[in-house]
């Protein structure tokens, strides 16, 4: 099988050569940015987000929709911000700005319009769940890392367009899993394409770290790479599929050693998570 490496020899060479990189609106990158700094303050957060007016509207229709149990319609983003916290809109910001970006079929990997979104938001769910679950460290980063996991396949899917019927094929006819067809078509994964577009987004080092090492977090052997490797497989096996005719990615119970849980656990864990699922649907079907 011959490999990309007389065109991109690496996922870094993909990503600086590239010139229409998928791209987050500056008003996200902002939010991020100041929410690292301590002597930021909720309501210039707030007035960030507000001066965008498309996008405030977005946003207050994410925080005023079922999944957040309000009591009363929110109209600003300053009410929001003090009824749902900062970390909260901080997500709804970022639901707001991906939910178009990943609003499309990817070739190569889902003809299914939804599938990069409904996936991605499951993992991005569920892995803010287990944060709390198991008191994790990346409480403020685990759902950002989750809805952001599989963004190297957009970048993918997009710049190598003229491989993707032998990525396809590797996967529905060897029935490789995804991590496993790239690896031998291009010589490098969705999971370092999309670290390194996180870098390029000047989000926290955390998250990329996270990102680039969700199929392989044994090998990093670090909780919170399998907490988005956990929560990926969750919700595929929840059926929150990018593509459902695809191979699942297998999934090692190693990684539960990693996470300190035992199967029972990870059984009650998989119960509460699809519950959770079911009461967050009116994320799924943002307009």
């Amino acid at each position: 099988m011959p490999t990309l490496s007389q065109h991109v020899g690496s996922a870094e060479e993909l990503i600086t050569r590239l010139q229409d990189l998928p791209s987050l609106p500056a008003v996200v990158m902002q939010v991020y940015q100041m929410a690292d700094d301590p002597n930021v303050h909720a309501h210039q957060i707030a007035q960030t987000i507000s001066k965008d007016q498309g996008f405030t509207a977005r946003v207050l229709r994410i925080a005023n929709s079922a999944y957040y149990g309000m009591t009363r319609q929110v109209s600003t983003i300053d009410e929001a911000v003090v009824v749902l916290g900062m970390n909260t809109v901080k997500n709804l910001a970022l639901i707001a700005a991906t939910y178009p970006l990943f609003q499309r079929a990817l070739i190569g990997y889902t003809p299914h319009v939804s599938g990069l979104w409904t996936h991605s938001l499951a993992v991005g769910l569920i892995a803010q769940h287990g944060a709390r679950r198991f008191e994790s460290k990346v409480r403020n980063e685990a759902f950002t890392a989750g809805l952001l996991h599989d963004v190297g396949k957009l970048v993918i899917s997009s710049s190598l367009s003229s491989w993707m019927g032998e990525l396809h094929e590797l996967v529905h006819g060897k029935r490789l899993s995804v991590h496993q067809a790239e690896q031998e078509l291009f010589g490098f994964t969705h999971e370092e394409v999309g670290a390194l577009l996180i870098e390029r987004w000047k989000l926290p080092t955390r998250i990329a770290h996270m990102i680039r090492y969700h199929h392989q977090s044994l090998e990093a052997n670090d909780p919170n790479c399998a907490l988005i490797e956990y929560a990926d497989h969750c919700a595929n096996r929840l059926g929150y599929m990018m593509n459902p005719e695809a191979p699942e990615e297998p999934f090692d119970t190693r990684v539960l050693n990693v996470l300190g849980m035992s199967l029972d656990e990870s059984e009650l864990f998989f119960q509460q998570a699809g519950e959770m699922l079911k009461a967050s649907q009116a994320l799924f079907t943002l307009k």
